[in-house]
């Protein structure tokens, strides 16, 4: 269970720099959800082409091997991503669109966050929802990778508010 929550916790610190890259993509695509999904499959080496597509040998470890190697693995990987990318500097201007959005993602990986962990605890006391930990790894991963659509999908989720917070001006 260590593993996991260490595992957890450097795949999160990872998941900061990259989203924060992804955030400032999308502000200097002014928000716009058309001019962003362009910029995501014109850039597609940038964003998917690029040094996490080696996550998905992770995928494959998690599906064939024991949780604490999956773990084990996982906290490299994530240790030496974080370690490549901390030292891009991306000014972020912080401001109402950008706070909505950064709730927004972080709604969505506390939510996902949230049931591994719970479930997690509940496989150690017989209340299983899922009896295999590798989904979650896969699932945690898959989401790491995809980190640039998730950030699209959360600027879609937003646009009625940012429509709200105009007209209340």
């Amino acid at each position: 269970m260590i593993f996991f929550y260490i595992s957890l916790s450097t795949y999160i610190c990872f998941n900061i720099i990259k989203y924060k890259q992804t955030l400032f993509n999308l502000q200097k695509n002014k928000y716009d959800i058309k001019k962003y999904w362009s910029w995501i499959f014109t850039n597609y080496r940038q964003t998917f082409l690029n040094k996490e597509l080696l996550s998905i040998i992770l995928i494959i470890i998690a599906v064939n091997f024991n949780l604490k190697i999956v773990g084990s693995c996982t906290v490299i990987f994530y240790t030496l991503m974080f370690l490549l990318d901390f030292k891009k500097k991306n000014k972020l201007k912080i401001n109402k669109q950008m706070v909505l959005r950064m709730i927004a993602i972080t709604l969505i990986y506390l939510g996902v966050n949230i049931w591994f962990v719970l479930d997690y605890i509940s496989y150690h006391y017989a209340d299983i929802i899922f009896d295999n930990t590798a989904f979650y790894y896969i699932i945690l991963i898959l989401m790491s990778y995809f980190a640039y659509i998730i950030t699209a999908i959360a600027n879609i989720i937003i646009r009625p508010f940012d429509k709200l917070l105009k007209n209340r001006r």
